[in-house]
């Protein structure tokens, strides 16, 4: 995580109220991301028990192992979520009363655009921290333990998964400097828009300058994900061909495959999810950054930010 982002997430926890139940429902959402990689295995057992005939009663255990997992998972998942979204809803509040419950402003204009820059802090925040509830954790559990297991179970299918996680996070990581720029423009073409429209109705300029400037964000987001995804799309089927190739030279059964896929697949998903997160930290710490280059907010130092 870069340092600013860390400083930016240390400073919404500084501002939260309810700390320790949001840490108590965030490890339960941890700990539910673990099930759906036990089913996948569970699932492959499955396959596996039906290709060498094993007897009915180990695969009604299997199957019943399987129901067990997915009825635990669904629970502690539907349960940490519902949580953690009011947590998260009371996090806006936090945000609004701590820069503006004492704010002060010379005008209607600049009180406008006070406003306008915590409203994009706080619904870049809720964003984040949505984010990270569903799917930010399963993407993490997933990254950390994905690797693990086929590691252990499929080297080979290790090395090229390991490959596409380091060349999907460069790319991410360079096309993410671009989209930081962009947003920080939006934001500031995004805070006179509103303050013009509250000011009178002449705002045709702000409006005409903030539509240019989304269209450079979208025209940067097809190519950022259309990288991301010919990436994607490439290490899936260098080991979707391995695995073809095993198979047919005896070296692994269709159980195997199953496997594997299952797991590359997840890391697939995933991947998408941390991209997605990281561009919300990106809006989130532009945010941050122009509510303290505010001059009527006195809460936060632009140099504790750095």
């Amino acid at each position: 995580m870069h340092s600013a982002t860390r400083k930016a997430f240390k400073f919404l926890l500084k501002i939260i109220h309810d700390r320790s139940a949001l840490i108590f429902w965030t490890f339960i959402r941890f700990i539910s991301a673990i099930f759906p990689l036990i089913t996948i295995y569970l699932y492959s057992r499955i396959v596996k028990l039906l290709e060498i005939q094993a007897s009915l009663s180990v695969i009604l255990i299997t199957l019943l192992l399987i129901l067990l997992s997915r009825l635990v998972d669904n629970y502690l998942r539907l349960l940490s979520i519902s949580q953690l979204e009011y947590l998260i809803s009371n996090l806006s509040m936090d945000i609004h009363n701590f820069f503006l419950l004492d704010h002060q402003s010379a005008t209607k204009a600049e009180r406008s655009v006070t406003i306008q820059a915590v409203r994009n802090f706080s619904d870049a925040a809720a964003t984040t921290l949505n984010l990270i509830k569903q799917p930010g954790i399963d993407s993490l559990v997933s990254l950390i333990f994905i690797p693990l297991i086929l590691f252990v179970i499929d080297f080979p299918a290790f090395v090229i998964t390991f490959a596409y996680i380091l060349s999907y996070y460069f790319i991410d990581y360079f096309t993410t400097q671009r989209y930081s720029h962009l947003r920080d423009i939006q934001n500031s073409k995004t805070e006179a828009y509103y303050a013009k429209m509250q000011e009178d109705n002449d705002f045709d300029l702000e409006q005409t300058s903030y539509n240019r400037h989304f269209r450079r964000i979208t025209n940067w987001s097809f190519k950022e994900w259309n990288f991301l995804q010919g990436a994607s799309v490439l290490f899936y089927f260098l080991i979707l061909v391995y695995l073809v190739f095993a198979v047919l030279q005896g070296e692994k059964d269709i159980s195997d495959l199953v496997l594997v896929m299952g797991y590359v697949t997840q890391t697939q998903t995933y991947l998408n999810a941390f991209s997605n997160i990281k561009d919300s930290f990106t809006d989130m710490n532009i945010g941050l950054r122009h509510l303290a280059d505010n001059k009527t907010i006195s809460t936060i130092d632009l140099d504790d930010l750095t």
